[in-house]
């Protein structure tokens, strides 16, 4: 006989395969070329707002998780190496679960805010990491035609 609590645990385990399994397929949609549109050569980044969805639901510390491994994900396909995508993305899963759990509600626009707050904030951080840091001093420029 299965207990309640058995149950319960069982369910926690199927959902968060399948939200492994949805951060995944967003990983291979965004990391395979050609298999997304690129207008104008912009890439499609549905990972973010995939760990975003998933932190909001999981909330902080199994959110972090999910973030940390959607940015390992991302840097084993990307050519520069390190580990700069899983580090920023567990930041954003945090605060954004963080910010579910004490400050805002769950819903859409909030999910949409946090996504594009998520992906402001890896802009700015790819723009530091590869412009100011790489000693690339023509930044300006590369935001104006980027």
């Amino acid at each position: 006989m299965v207990t309640q609590q058995e149950f319960e645990n069982k369910n926690i385990y199927i959902r968060r395969l399948c939200l492994a399994g949805i951060l995944l397929a967003a990983a291979l949609l965004q990391n395979t070329t050609g298999l997304l549109p690129a207008p104008f050569g912009v890439r499609a980044l549905p990972l973010i707002p995939a760990v975003v969805c998933t932190s909001m639901f999981e909330r902080e510390l199994p959110g972090m998780f999910f973030g940390a491994a959607a940015g390992l994900f991302w840097d084993m396909s990307s050519a520069t190496g390190g580990h700069f995508h899983a580090i920023i993305l567990t930041a954003i899963a945090f605060t954004c679960g963080a910010l579910i759990t004490h400050l805002m509600r769950n819903n859409f626009i909030t999910a949409a805010l946090l996504s594009a707050g998520g992906l402001l904030l890896h802009a700015l951080c790819c723009f530091v990491k590869d412009l100011v840091i790489g000693g690339h001093l023509d930044g300006a420029y590369k935001i104006l035609t980027f």
